[in-house]
């Protein structure tokens, strides 16, 4: 059942300003009608961004704040990038015995006390919304992520495909899909037991993401199956890519001690191209590439050079 609040008072009528209806609001229900307000706003996103916006959006209506910020371990919210002037007051955000970080709230001027009561007031309501947002980005996060290299996996593979191809037909440019296997990785589980495995895998990952731009995507699909979509790519520059994959891996002293290489199959993306479409491409022009002798880089026949 939704609360219906009865208030003497006008909210949008009064200076929020003024210390006599900041007053007023602290010792009438109008304070109930602010805060359920806020709630209401606050529990229509999950994203941490937008929420800390909503909140900065309501509790400026009432209190002369230049900005708010947020810092945690893992995570900092900022309404206004440049530096804070004004007065800050901070304030421990927590839910019950745990705590989820530092708040801060910028004053324009020095704040009264009714001020600093009223904000914390409408911090508290703050906490519970935001780490229910904390908590929906870290389970998004793990869904995406590979929990053993820190790259993305297969689930978010199809979504950043769909953004290169809107790239893609937006600005008239291609990009490429590399399939990659580890030769010889079986042998290192075997040999040396899955904890080393692992740490090949992590090594590797790393020597991927180095051999990338910014723009590129490195992605673990399981196994020693790695992809790269390589965005806004020319097809003479898939062949220096694979280059400095195998001299990375060269000059690696730990991967150095097992012997390994890796294959590598290509395909350029074509205009109305499923991602399986691509992904079936490159995988076919890797399996040529085992079958030469692994440790080689094989294009798709429609990625080639002519």
């Amino acid at each position: 059942m939704i609360k219906k609040f009865k208030s003497n008072y006008q909210l949008l009528n009064f200076n929020s300003t003024h210390p006599l209806w900041l007053n007023a609001i602290l010792k009438t229900d109008a304070i109930e009608r602010v805060s359920y307000t806020l709630l209401c706003r606050l529990q229509t996103t999950v994203e941490p961004e937008l929420l800390f916006s909503i909140f900065y959006q309501e509790v400026s209506q009432y209190l002369p704040i230049s900005n708010v910020r947020f810092v945690a371990s893992n995570l900092e919210l900022n309404i206004l990038e440049h530096d804070h002037g004004g007065y800050c007051i901070s304030q421990r955000l927590a839910i019950k015995d745990k705590t989820l970080g530092c708040f801060k709230c910028y004053f324009t001027d020095k704040p009264t006390l009714a001020q600093v009561q009223l904000l914390k007031k409408l911090v508290k309501i703050l906490s519970y919304p935001l780490n229910n947002a904390i908590k929906y980005q870290q389970l998004k996060h793990m869904a995406l992520t590979d929990n053993l290299t820190g790259l993305a996996n297969r689930n978010q593979f199809e979504t950043t495909y769909q953004g290169l191809v809107s790239n893609n037909k937006e600005k008239q440019t291609c990009f490429s899909l590399l399939v990659i296997d580890l030769d010889g990785f079986k042998k290192v589980n075997d040999q040396f037991g899955h904890q080393t495995g692992d740490l090949v895998l992590c090594s590797f990952a790393k020597i991927l993401l180095a051999c990338c731009r910014e723009q590129d995507k490195v992605f673990r699909f399981g196994g020693d199956e790695f992809t790269i979509l390589l965005n806004d790519t020319s097809v003479e520059s898939v062949p220096r890519i694979a280059l400095r994959i195998a001299k990375l891996m060269d000059t690696s002293q730990f991967l150095a001690k097992f012997g390994l290489s890796c294959s590598i199959g290509s395909a350029l993306y074509h205009r109305y191209d499923e991602s399986k479409q691509l992904y079936g491409r490159a995988d076919e022009a890797l399996y040529r590439a085992k079958g030469k002798g692994k440790n080689c880089l094989e294009m798709s026949p429609c990625s080639q050079v002519t």
